[in-house]
């Protein structure tokens, strides 16, 4: 093999330097995408998670002219799914639908975790958001939150969560905590199966997204006393707020946003963000948020790493207050 001196490497650089100006360098780079993307959903297929995922990757597709394929890599609350992106290449082809267990809670619930929310992804665009509502078993013949503490003093109470360290979970800790009522945690997999067994009285009450609560209303066997919002939701225009329930500050969502792998070239998460945007203010996807009780929410990269960052201090220091942890 040829060995080049100091000289000869200075008049190969300078040779490739021509043929560069002479129009003759290699080809040039195809426009991004030129090939499926991929959005990795952390849940299993049928829940909140799963549907916004499918949801972006159809019209962002359509905005973008690519083939947005979703694969479900659910465990370990969304860490499982987030590990895989973090450890993806940076080029704008795998994108994590993160919400408020991946870039909220779990950074401080979890003493380990297989990623680094703050270093491991780049913010590229907000999805929506979905706010929690504390729903009873028909059968306890309460019908607001007054009548609740007033049962809750006689009877120990059971809630149901989408998991431990899910914002459910982290909004009925935090009601045990306001109220001092005895209530003992029952994690499942998911707000449906959370919701079904607070219809068949296996649980007496549940902290779920709005619309697992609000599909089910209509049988009867629910009844949905508060919602842990600023403000009162679209979707239950007559259930109160938790402050106006009695309970300032109990103000909880499941958000959803798209991340991709830290250092993601700027071009593109702007172009993924462009196609967000235009996404989110078309009228079907609308409809479709509605119908989830979902409320769409544009922000720009920055915006949603200034809000995702401000939201696992949120969530910190709740869990601290609560003493919560797990493994």
């Amino acid at each position: 093999m040829l060995k080049l001196g100091p000289i000869g490497k200075r008049l190969a650089c300078r040779v490739a330097a021509g043929l560069l100006a002479a129009g003759l360098a290699l080809p040039a780079m195809a426009e991004y995408p030129d090939r499926p993307i991929q959005f990795v959903s952390p849940y299993a297929a049928g829940g909140a998670n799963d549907y916004l995922t499918r949801l972006m990757a159809r019209y962002m597709g359509e905005q973008m002219k690519a083939n947005i394929v979703v694969d479900n890599k659910s465990g370990a609350n969304g860490m499982i799914g987030a590990a895989a992106v973090a450890k993806s290449d940076a080029d704008g082809y795998t994108l994590l639908m993160g919400n408020s267990a991946t870039h909220g809670t779990n950074p401080t619930l979890y003493k380990k975790q297989p990623y680094d929310a703050n270093k491991d992804f780049t913010p590229v665009a907000m999805v929506a958001s979905v706010p929690i509502v504390m729903v009873v078993n028909a059968g306890l013949g309460v019908n607001n939150v007054e009548e609740l503490l007033q049962y809750g003093k006689k009877h120990r109470l059971s809630f149901g969560s989408s998991g431990i360290g899910g914002t459910g979970h982290l909004t009925g800790e935090a009601f045990k905590a306001a109220t001092g009522l005895d209530m003992v945690h029952v994690p499942y997999k998911g707000d449906s199966p959370a919701v079904t067994d607070a219809m068949g009285g296996q649980v007496d009450l549940a902290f779920v997204g709005t619309a697992s609560a609000t599909t089910q209303q209509a049988s009867g066997r629910i009844k949905i006393l508060a919602v842990a919002h600023p403000n009162r939701t679209r979707s239950l225009p007559n259930v109160p707020t938790m402050a106006e329930a009695g309970f300032p500050g109990l103000e909880f969502s499941q958000w959803y946003a798209l991340f991709a792998p830290a250092g993601t070239p700027a071009a593109i998460v702007e172009k993924l963000n462009a196609a967000n945007k235009a996404a989110l203010a078309n009228p079907e996807v609308q409809k479709s948020l509605d119908a989830q009780s979902a409320e769409g929410t544009y922000r720009t990269p920055a915006e949603l790493g200034k809000f995702y960052q401000s939201e696992i201090q949120r969530f910190g220091d709740w869990i601290k207050k609560l003493n919560l942890s797990a493994q």
